[in-house]
C-alpha cells in the first residue's frame, strides 16, 4: 500500500500481495535517481532517512528480486519529485503495508487505524494487479468440464461441499479487490475517488501486442466492470518494472535470466510502460496523470 501526496492532493497505491507495488517503488526511485533516461517527473530535494528505498533500489538494479514487505511490517517511503514542464512539486509518500492487510480486512471486515489514517483525504488510487498470477476463480466444475464432457457435476459438487471449509484468503483476488474498493468508499473513510490508475505489473508475461484495457477485460472481468461503473476517471497501464524473472538473492538460481537483464547498458531500459502515450521507460507518467498535471 502506498500514500502519494501531490501538491496537497493525496493518492493511494494499493494492491494485494505480490502485485508489484514494492518493485514499482524500487524501480521508480532508481529511475529518477540515476537520470539514465528521460522522465516527465524528476527527483526533487530530499532530507531524512531513505535507507529502505536505497536498499530495494540497489537490489533491483543488481538483478535480484525486490524483497516484499513481510506480515506485520511496514516501511514509510517518501519521494519528492518535480514536474519537468511546470516546475511544480509532487510528493510521493508510500506507507508500505503487506498485502495480507487487505486479505485480513476482507476476512474480518476490520481496517486498522494505520490503514484508515493513510486513506484520509485521498482522492485518487494507483491500483496494482499482476499479470503473473494464475487464475484463482476456477472451480472443480470448471475443471471437470475441461477434462470430460460427461462429468457427474452433482456428484463432484456433493464431494466438494462435504470437504470444503470457507477460507476468505482463497476468495478470488478480483473479488477481494472490488470489496476493498467498495469498503474504502463507505464509512468511516468515505473516500471520494476522482482518478484510478490501474497498473498491470509483470507486463512482460503478456502476449506482445495486447492492449492493457483488453487484458483487464478478459482476465479480470469483475474488476473491469466495477471500474467501468465507478464515478471516476480510469486509466490502465501495462508495466514491467523489473524486466523479467529475477532470482531471490538468498536462494540463488536463475543466473541465466539475471545475466540477460544485467546485459542492458542502462538498468532503467529494463523498464517497460505501455498505454496512454507513456514513454517506454517512464514510470512517472501515471503519477503525473493522477496529479492532474497532464496538459498543464
Amino acid at each position: 500500500m502506498g500514500l502519494i501526496m501531490a501538491q496537497g492532493i493525496r493518492h493511494m497505491a494499493i494492491g494485494l500481495q505480490s502485485s508489484g507495488k514494492t518493485t514499482f517503488a524500487a524501480a521508480l526511485w532508481y529511475l529518477v535517481d540515476s537520470k539514465e533516461v528521460p522522465t516527465l517527473l524528476s527527483k526533487g530535494a530530499h532530507t531524512g532517512d531513505f535507507a529502505y528505498l536505497e536498499t530495494i533500489a540497489t537490489e533491483w538494479a543488481d538483478g535480484w528480486q525486490v524483497p516484499r514487505t513481510g506480515t506485520g511490517q511496514h516501511e514509510n517511503i517518501r519521494m519528492n519529485l518535480k514536474d519537468q514542464l511546470t516546475g511544480q512539486d509532487v510528493h510521493l509518500q508510500f506507507v508500505d503495508l503487506p498485502g495480507e492487510s487487505y486479505e485480513r480486512a476482507f476476512a474480518t471486515r476490520f481496517l486498522g487505524n494505520n490503514v484508515v489514517e493513510a486513506f484520509e483525504e485521498a482522492t485518487g488510487l494507483m491500483l496494482f494487479v499482476s499479470a503473473d498470477q494464475p487464475r484463482d476463480d476456477v472451480t472443480l466444475l470448471d475443471l471437470a468440464k475441461m477434462l470430460q464432457e460427461n462429468a457427474d457435476e452433482d456428484k463432484l459438487l456433493e464431494e466438494a461441499m462435504a470437504e470444503a471449509t470457507f477460507d476468505p484468503a482463497k476468495t478470488p483476488r478480483q473479488v477481494q479487490i472490488v470489496d476493498f474498493l467498495q469498503s474504502i468508499q463507505d464509512e468511516p473513510l468515505y473516500l471520494g475517488v476522482e482518478r484510478v490508475a490501474v497498473i498491470i505489473s509483470a507486463w512482460d508475461k503478456v502476449v506482445a501486442g495486447t492492449e492493457p484495457e483488453a487484458w483487464l477485460k478478459e482476465k479480470l472481468p469483475l474488476l473491469n466492470q466495477y471500474l467501468g461503473n465507478l464515478d471516476a476517471e480510469v486509466r490502465i497501464y501495462g508495466v514491467s518494472a523489473q524486466g523479467g524473472d529475477l532470482p531471490d538473492k538468498k536462494k540463488g538460481g536463475r543466473e541465466v535470466e539475471r545475466k540477460a537483464l544485467l546485459s542492458f547498458a542502462k538498468a532503467t531500459e529494463r523498464i517497460k510502460v505501455v498505454g496512454n502515450g507513456a514513454g517506454q521507460h517512464d514510470l512517472t507518467h501515471p503519477v503525473r496523470w493522477l496529479s492532474s498535471l497532464e496538459g498543464a
